[in-house]
């Protein structure tokens, strides 16, 4: 199952659900139709991470991944919100946002629901 990418125009959300075990082929396929869709929808924008399905992220993917949010960041990413379901896959989150130095406002939350609602509410920060 590959990376599932979504964009929600009205919003200016895009919407990315990974999948229980990203091969290297789904990894470098996602890495080009999400650089695609950044760059497509323009500054600004927020994420939506639904890691609530993966299970385990090997180190060189999570380094990858904190390269693709440095690069979302400095196209326009504006807030960033992860969907997780345990403390491991929470702790997955955080060390990719930490190893991005990301600066922009990141939340984890367990369902895709809450996430929409903070993203959809940036007073909220």
């Amino acid at each position: 199952m590959p990376f599932q990418i979504t964009v929600h125009e009205a919003d200016r959300i895009i919407d990315v659900v990974y999948p229980p075990q990203p091969s290297a082929e789904d990894v470098e396929d996602y890495l080009k139709r999400i650089r695609e869709t950044i760059l497509r929808v323009g500054s600004p924008w927020s994420a939506l991470v639904d890691q609530a399905h993966l299970r385990v992220m090997p180190p060189d993917m999570v380094a990858t991944m904190a390269s693709l949010n440095a690069f979302a960041q400095h196209h326009g990413m504006k807030r960033s919100a992860r969907v997780v379901t345990d403390p491991a896959s929470g702790l997955q989150a955080w060390r990719m946002t930490k190893r991005a130095l990301l600066t922009i406002p990141t939340q984890t939350f367990e369902t895709r629901e809450a996430a929409l609602a903070w993203l959809r509410n940036p007073e909220h920060d």
